[in-house]
């Protein structure tokens, strides 16, 4: 989403981009396959490959978050950059309805006030990730230049203040807190920001090492999934715990925290070897992920395209583990490139635009508004 400050994009930085919305593509189609044992289900052996993968993939937002917050905090704020990100999400949420009219398919904007989804995607929450990063950007501005003014260790206590209210007390709290909204909201992506912002001033010593990242995230990972376990087993038995049971799974959690730090950090340390393979196509690939979330995820598909996908990989079966965890990984990997060629043409026709809007008035006045910040 964020671009980074050096003129040429860091390869590993942009795999990872591509590796966290396959990521976030694995959840979406955990949650859409009942394949995630909730409190009160059966843990099943899909079930528990289900739990698995989302221990593992459930840092990817908090990831997406820390990338934008690492290289948007060493940068100008710019009006335009906003403009052009409500502009593809614009692009998606009312483009998508009337080709799906079109196909005979129904969709979900009938009446005026469920239109206005389409029209109003961040005020209505068409997509919570969306109108939380948004209000994270208006907020920028303020946080860097928090983070320019006070020192070090000043800085570093606001954090962890923060997370102390946001992330340590809801993670042993067996009751859900009324502040708390599992981070799902632009509070949390407020603290993540600052947070990737210290990162990149000051770097993170207990995880400049690769290895020692790795077995970070991994750690944490492993410790989500056996929590999941645990829990779920006292509540089947017992009925309580039933909020707590969740808790491993909320991107607020401690655990889910430490993992995404560990998988950035890991990143971070990765060096990809420049004009390769994986260096080319990270840095092709990358600038079209956040389109797959915003088509795969539109309001009209988002309970559409599971179904789809089944058509070509079977139905999930509760007590073959390994055939889910080989439908999750296609799945994940076709909705990709498709959605990512989806919004390559996007792009193109954006590019066109750009040069014919360049002259007017809507462009100037956009490059003085970005001008005001740069000052």
């Amino acid at each position: 989403m964020s671009q980074p400050t050096e003129k040429r994009r860091i390869a590993s930085i942009e795999l990872l981009r591509i590796i966290s919305m396959l990521m976030v593509v694995t959840l979406h189609y955990i949650s859409k396959t009942d394949a995630l044992a909730l409190p009160g289900d059966e843990m099943t052996p899909a079930r528990y490959m289900g739990g698995f993968l989302e221990s593992f993939c459930i840092v990817a937002v908090n990831v997406y978050v820390l990338i934008s917050g690492y290289f948007l905090s060493a940068v100008p704020f710019k009006v335009s950059r906003g403009v052009r990100l409500l502009a593809q999400v614009l692009f998606y949420t009312l483009l998508i309805p009337p080709v799906l009219r079109a196909a005979g398919l129904p969709v979900y904007g009938q009446g005026v006030w469920k239109a206005a989804a389409y029209f109003l995607p961040v005020s209505t929450e068409h997509y919570w990730f969306v109108s939380a990063y948004i209000l994270m950007l208006v907020f920028s501005p303020l946080l860097n230049a928090a983070v320019e003014k006070l020192q070090r260790k000043a800085l570093r206590t606001v954090i962890l203040l923060l997370l102390f209210f946001t992330c340590f007390l809801k993670s042993i709290s067996p009751v859900q807190l009324v502040t708390d909204r599992m981070g799902y909201d632009f509070g949390w992506f407020l603290v993540l920001y600052l947070l990737a912002a210290y990162i990149r001033k000051y770097g993170l010593r207990r995880l400049e090492d690769p290895v020692r990242a790795a077995c970070v995230y991994i750690g944490s990972c492993l410790a989500t999934y056996g929590l999941h376990v645990c829990l779920h087993i006292v509540n089947e038995k017992s009925g309580a715990l039933s909020y707590y049971a969740t808790v491993p799974f909320h991107y607020n959690s401690l655990l889910c925290l430490t993992g995404a730090l560990g998988f950035f950090s890991l990143f971070r340390c990765l060096r990809l070897r420049e004009n390769g393979f994986a260096a080319a196509f990270s840095r092709a690939v990358a600038p079209y992920a956040f389109g797959v979330y915003l088509i795969h995820e539109q309001i009209d598909i988002r309970d559409r395209w599971v179904i789809w996908m089944q058509t070509l990989t079977g139905k999930v079966r509760q007590g073959s583990p390994l055939r889910f965890l080989l439908q999750a990984l296609v799945t994940a990997v076709i909705v990709f490139i498709c959605c990512a060629l989806i919004d390559y043409l996007r792009s193109r026709l954006f590019k066109a635009a750009s040069r014919c809007l360049r002259g007017s008035r809507i462009a100037s006045a956009l490059r003085k508004a970005d001008a005001i910040f740069a000052r």
